[in-house]
């Protein structure tokens, strides 16, 4: 069998686009305050977070999807458009393509943080609206935050 292939009709809107600079971790996990802060302020406080990463304050979020919490992101227990705007940060050993297709099922707006730009041709009725490489400093990876919408 061949590659499968994924169409997606060409996207007319504009995709926002910026870089962010961010300090380099100074603990021995991955992540850095700043990007929530800098999410939080550029596009908005997400209600949901898929996965409890990068220094997202308990006090900000109001729930977090995690497989330490006992969730399952190929099966969500949520209807459709259930939250309104989900911020996720999947480990990056993967792509993890079907969570991510069911993470998207249940959110209206998404963003990832991920060394790989996902296709939009993954999610269903999305618009890419920003893509902000950010960069940790020398000899840490870069990494895209990438905000998709649901087509009106």
């Amino acid at each position: 069998m061949g590659r499968r292939r994924y169409w997606a009709p060409a996207q007319t809107e504009p995709v926002e686009h910026e870089v962010w600079f961010c300090r380099r971790p100074l603990t021995s996990h991955w992540g850095s305050g700043t990007v929530w802060q800098k999410l939080c302020k550029r596009f908005g406080t997400p209600d949901v977070a898929f996965g409890k990463t990068d220094g997202i304050p308990e006090s900000l979020i109001t729930q977090a999807i995690d497989h330490r919490t006992g969730f399952e992101w190929r099966r969500l227990p949520f209807t459709d458009q259930h939250f309104t705007f989900g911020y996720w940060d999947p480990p990056y050993d993967k792509l993890y393509k079907p969570e991510g297709q069911e993470i998207w099922r249940t959110v209206r707006r998404l963003a990832i943080l991920h060394p790989t730009v996902y296709p939009r041709s993954w999610f269903l009725g999305a618009i890419r609206e920003a893509m902000v490489p950010i960069t940790f400093g020398p000899l840490k990876a870069v990494r895209c935050l990438q905000v998709f919408r649901r087509a009106a």
